[in-house]
């Protein structure tokens, strides 16, 4: 599956030891997967691995501000 984000937003990231930042997500495709606990994992393209839980991505989808593309 990818993201495909058509406006930008800010996505949760793990930082130095495990402090947990936020990164932006720009205009593109990502590779995004399911994890546990009704998260999911989005790779960018600078190795960055961003997470989302459920609800926020229901409620980007719901925005218009990405879909997610079944490849």
């Amino acid at each position: 599956m990818q993201l495909k984000v058509i406006d930008s937003f800010l996505a949760k990231t793990v930082l130095d030891d495990d402090v947990i930042g936020l990164t932006p997500l720009k205009a593109g495709r990502y590779p995004i997967k399911a994890i546990e606990d009704e998260q999911y994992e989005v790779a960018k393209s600078n190795a960055t691995i961003c997470y989302l839980t459920s609800q926020e991505l229901e409620q980007i989808i719901k925005s218009k501000a990405a879909v997610i593309i079944n490849e």
